[in-house]
């Protein structure tokens, strides 16, 4: 503790009888109650270097927590925030050591929460960011525990309480964010949450069928009484209900969704087909007999929710078929954007070049259509038709003549021979041109190829 001093000279104070303080410098007296204030004053300005401490707790706190013992590494946390309550990195720990301390009786995700958000209230903006994320993804693995607690209970005991409990910690999870909104300010996304939560659900229902629900009902002869049967029904009755949830609990339709809607599917089709037996003693031995079944009521209230989850299912179908469309022509999209964007850039970058080979181009194009114009100018063409019209007249006049004109006939076949020789003749004067012209326009045209390849190919 600092010295006590006049408060009017400064000087130093000397104790006296009675609690009254005097000044050896200047004798001036200091009542008891004003000492009282003084040492109070003093104290104020006193600071306890607690931070070893601290460092030594926070340690130890960590390493308890690594090694699984929350409850110790919570109780740490609480030391440190007792002489710390700023400390962010206690009450980080603090919040999931008390997560992981959670039961099915007594889950502590409020407590959780609350630890989070001061953690984030009191990190420094630089770590801000991390502890934030660091929150999230504790909150979300806290839920997920929680769900496969119940999931690994709905397996060995379908009945309605822990059915009822699936829907209760749902609705506990979904407080939880709302709560570390409200505390925090910081949104989870629901879907990373939900999405997991409901696949959990899913399959709990999945394993419970295989595993306890299916072999109860069938027992060892296949034969199930009045209870197994009414047992099996309610049975079916809370899985049916859980997988609604779990469909429920997704926003987006998906492949996931289509294995749900089958799911309910079977587990009604199960339900329409089930019976309980009844056995009697007959001369001939025990004879087994179908007793109890679903009414036709209740049968056709099944089919119709089976025709609407067929419905829905063709509906995510045809969803999913159309994102997949969109995703495909958007893909297509920016790559075909990408492509022009370095098409451009190249050309941008050898723009010589370009310019040299369309120039080239066009002084191509003018030769081809110069060589083109030349064969469609070859000589012949009208000489070829009016022999074709020979022939033709010649043709027709050969068909009109009688069944016992064959000389004349002849006559007029020989003279179609004739034409169709000048005929010959003159395409292949044609022909002979056309080649000529053609050998001198083919390396153009497969030059002209080649440089249209050059300019349009992908970059």
């Amino acid at each position: 503790m600092g010295m006590l001093v006049c408060d009017l000279c400064g000087g130093k104070l000397v104790m006296g009888p009675g609690g009254i303080a005097t000044c050896e410098s200047c004798g001036m007296e200091h009542s008891q109650d004003r000492m009282k204030e003084k040492v109070q004053e003093v104290k104020g300005t006193v600071r306890i270097d607690n931070s070893h401490m601290i460092d030594n707790y926070l340690e130890l706190a960590t390493n308890a927590y690594d090694s699984k013992n929350q409850a110790e590494a919570e109780s740490y946390c609480n030391k440190i925030i007792e002489i710390e309550p700023t400390n962010y990195k206690a009450w980080l720990i603090k919040g999931k050591a008390a997560g992981w301390q959670s039961t099915l009786q007594n889950p502590r995700f409020s407590e959780s929460v609350s630890a989070f958000s001061k953690a984030i209230a009191n990190a420094p903006e630089e770590e801000k960011e991390t502890i934030i994320s660091d929150s999230q993804d504790e909150i979300i693995k806290l839920a997920m525990a929680l769900i496969s607690l119940r999931a690994d209970r709905f397996k060995q005991w379908p009945d309605e309480d822990e059915a009822a409990g699936f829907v209760t910690d749902i609705t506990l999870i979904l407080n939880t964010v709302v709560q570390f909104v409200n505390q925090a300010g910081i949104v989870i996304p629901l879907e990373k949450m939900m999405a997991p939560i409901a696949k959990e659900i899913n399959q709990s229902v999945v394993g419970a069928w295989t595993n306890k629900i299916l072999p109860d009902y069938q027992g060892d002869e296949n034969r199930p009484n009045q209870y197994e049967w009414k047992e099996f029904i309610k049975r079916i009755g809370y899985c049916t209900i859980l997988v609604e949830k779990a469909i429920e609990l997704c926003n987006e339709d998906d492949e996931e969704d289509i294995q749900r809607y089958e799911n309910l599917i079977f587990l009604h089709e199960q339900a329409i087909n089930s019976c309980s037996w009844d056995y009697s003693f007959t001369d001939w031995g025990k004879v087994w007999n179908k007793e109890y079944t679903l009414t036709n009521e209740a049968k056709a209230s099944r089919r119709k929710l089976i025709n609407e989850y067929k419905q829905k299912i063709q509906q995510i179908k045809q969803s999913i078929e159309a994102k997949q469309r969109a995703e495909q022509e958007e893909k297509a999209r920016i790559e075909k954007e990408a492509a022009d964007k370095r098409f451009k850039e190249y050309w941008e970058a050898h723009a010589e070049e370009k310019n040299t080979l369309e120039s080239e181009k066009r002084r191509l194009e003018q030769e081809i259509y110069e060589y083109n114009n030349e064969i469609s100018q070859i000589p012949g063409k009208k000489e070829k038709e009016n022999i074709q019209e020979r022939i033709n007249r010649l043709e027709d006049e050969k068909r009109s003549l009688g069944l016992f004109k064959s000389k004349e006939k002849k006559e007029l076949q020989d003279k179609i021979d004739e034409a169709s020789k000048e005929m010959k003749i003159v395409s292949d004067k044609m022909d002979a041109a056309k080649s000529e012209i053609q050998e001198k326009l083919n390396p153009l045209q497969n030059r002209l190829r080649e440089i249209n390849l050059e300019l349009t190919k992908p970059r």
